[in-house]
């Protein structure tokens, strides 16, 4: 029952990790009204949680090691609250930018120090259900605030209604302390404590094509959150409503595909997992880049369900390809890397297809999913080398 109570508040932290994420995009076309900005302030904001989560997913382990995951988690999860009750009562565009600041802080933190804690201690399914509930959370944040912004209310009030749930998952996370610190004195008993230094750790062979995976799946992520409903209105002339209902299919199919592959993970190995993803997730962008009409139902859900198991499995994978000893500063780099891509790419993207054509979507995302699917197989072809060399 302990263990139940203790999972179910790993759980617990993970939705608070998704429901600040798509609040800005929802809410930004009434906040800047009052700000008096250019609409494409946003990326000011975004841009500035985006730099603090990949400053805070670096700086992990040495804070993991001074305070013990559980009082980093409810820290962070107080630095996300500050920062939404922030953008709730703050008056002009300067202080949303410092209210950002804890918001990516926070994220980092929590992001990076519960990948690592699932990684080394429990088994894969938990890995996928993990990140099943942070699409809980990302898909609730939106509805909170839409229901706010549809009864005409400020979208203060949706702010301030989600800081409050991160304060309420604050004062879980204070009660489970003792249930922290018995897992992590159980933790320091089995594994090794010391870790290496970050240039070391991006020594070891692999390390560098595990890091090119991320920086290309979340941004192949990035590219269909931003583009995908672009695209299928330009080139695939379909309305507004249904390019949106397409999209929404896609978050669904990310999230119930993580629950599935939860279950997958009791027969099939993590390796087996990760490769028919991406098989899948090819095979998602070519009926996305082909099909017509109807078809593009097809193809973003098969696009989600490829997706689905690819984060958690990469993480997941970590100890085994690495070892324990590095895998806490590789999911460091690992999530600080992926918020680069995120980052960089999709405005990168955007750029391209402004300039020449929005036809390039689906090449784009082709090049990002042969380059995650050819790292992957070189990343086991050095794990065997390991193995066979030691």
């Amino acid at each position: 029952m302990r263990q139940l109570i203790f999972l179910f508040i790993i759980y617990t932290s993970f939705i608070s990790l998704g429901l600040p994420d798509s609040l800005l995009g929802v809410a930004w076309p009434k906040m800047v009204g009052e700000f008096h900005v250019a609409h494409s302030a946003a990326g000011i904001i975004s841009m500035t949680i985006a730099i603090c989560t990949v400053i805070a997913s670096l700086q992990t382990v040495r804070f993991t090691k001074k305070f013990g995951t559980g009082k980093l988690v409810l820290g962070s999860v107080l630095l996300t609250a500050s920062g939404l009750i922030g953008f709730a009562f703050t008056q002009n565009f300067f202080l949303l930018i410092v209210a950002a600041l804890p918001l990516g802080l926070g994220a980092g933190a929590i992001d990076t120090s519960l990948n690592d804690y699932v990684s080394v201690n429990l088994k894969a399914h938990h890995m996928n259900w993990l990140h099943a509930f942070w699409g809980v959370g990302a898909t609730l944040g939106p509805i909170i605030m839409g229901i706010v912004l549809n009864n005409d209310v400020s979208w203060r009030n949706g702010y301030l209604i989600i800081g409050g749930i991160q304060l309420m998952l604050a004062m879980i996370l204070f009660l489970s302390l003792p249930l922290w610190r018995q897992s992590e004195q159980k933790v320091s008993t089995e594994t090794e404590e010391t870790t290496a230094p970050f240039v070391e750790v991006l020594k070891q062979r692999g390390v560098v094509f595990s890091l090119l995976s991320f920086v290309f799946y979340v941004g192949l992520e990035g590219i269909i959150f931003l583009w995908g409903s672009s695209y299928l209105i330009e080139v695939k002339s379909l309305s507004v409503a249904t390019a949106s209902f397409i999209i929404s299919m896609f978050f669904a199919s990310l999230t119930m595909g993580r629950i599935v592959s939860g279950f997958i993970t009791f027969w099939l190995s993590n390796q087996k997992l990760l490769l028919y993803s991406e098989i899948t997730l090819l095979l998602g962008i070519l009926t996305v880049a082909f099909g017509k009409g109807s078809v593009m139902y097809v193809g973003f859900t098969l696009v989600g369900l490829g997706c689905a198991a690819i984060f958690p499995t990469m993480i997941h994978e970590t100890p085994r390809r690495f070892g324990k000893r590095n895998s806490r500063a590789i999911i460091g780099l690992q999530v600080a890397f992926g918020y680069v891509g995120i980052t960089v790419l999709p405005p990168l993207a955007g750029v391209l297809f402004q300039g020449f054509s929005m036809n390039l979507f689906p090449p784009f995302l082709v090049i990002f999913a042969l380059i995650l699917l050819g790292a992957t197989i070189v990343i086991e072809k050095l794990k065997m080398q390991r193995n066979m060399g030691s």
